[in-house]
């Protein structure tokens, strides 16, 4: 599927590519709306052109053996991309954070071939209906050479990242702008405070070596 992008004697031209996320399910790429299997099958045919989704890994297998394989999945990588960045940009951090563990759990569950398993179904039906239902938007992207590439524009009707409404940049009417920022900081002073407390704590305990709480006192006297 993919070109050898590592052979610089293989021209490989730049190419805007933009992908149409609705409600989590890829539905259309440069426009065009196309069913499943075209859709990938289209995904793979441009990341192909530019060996994106290449990937040499030495891995864990189920047997308690490590191996090594080459994969390649131009069109998988190409979608996945596109996700990532409205995944970013409509959720929370905490709630990504959780996207992130409950999918090694799932991806682990489904490489044993436990597609079917009760915690599987837990874990696919939690992501589905509170994380992937939020993710609709068009991402566009700009490929290079492997898996050289740049996010060009971010577009969906859930984002949460608004750049008028937060910018540490000179922006008129900002909800949040740099003299927010030092309230932010002053606040933050207090837990710097608490922490300082119980490292004294600590130390107090034996917990920390003495080296360790003078290297502390050393930062805060500069």
């Amino acid at each position: 599927m993919g070109v050898r992008f590592w052979d610089e004697s293989v021209k490989i031209a730049s190419e805007d590519v933009k992908v149409e996320f609705v409600q989590g399910r890829p539905v259309s790429i440069n426009g065009k709306s196309l069913e499943a299997v075209a859709l990938m099958d289209e995904a793979n045919k441009i990341g192909g052109r530019h060996g994106l989704g290449m990937a040499d890994q030495i891995e864990n297998r189920i047997i308690e053996a490590k191996s090594r394989g080459i994969y390649e999945a131009p069109g998988m990588a190409l979608l996945f991309i596109a996700y990532e960045r409205l995944i970013s940009a409509i959720h929370n951090e905490d709630t990504i954070a959780n996207y992130h563990a409950e999918g090694r759990r799932l991806g682990r569950l489904l490489y044993e071939g436990r597609w079917l398993d009760p915690q599987s179904l837990m874990l696919r039906e939690s992501l589905q209906r509170w994380v992937a239902s939020a993710i609709t938007g068009e991402v566009t992207i700009r490929l290079r050479r492997g898996d050289d590439y740049s996010i060009i524009n971010t577009t969906g009707p859930h984002l949460s990242y608004h750049p008028d409404k937060l910018s540490m940049e000179r922006t008129e009417d900002a909800a949040f702008g740099p003299g927010d920022r030092i309230g932010q900081l002053t606040m933050r002073n207090l837990d710097i405070a608490d922490t300082r407390a119980k490292l004294e704590m600590y130390a107090s305990q034996g917990q920390l070596g003495d080296g360790q709480f003078q290297l502390i006192k050393e930062i805060e006297a500069e």
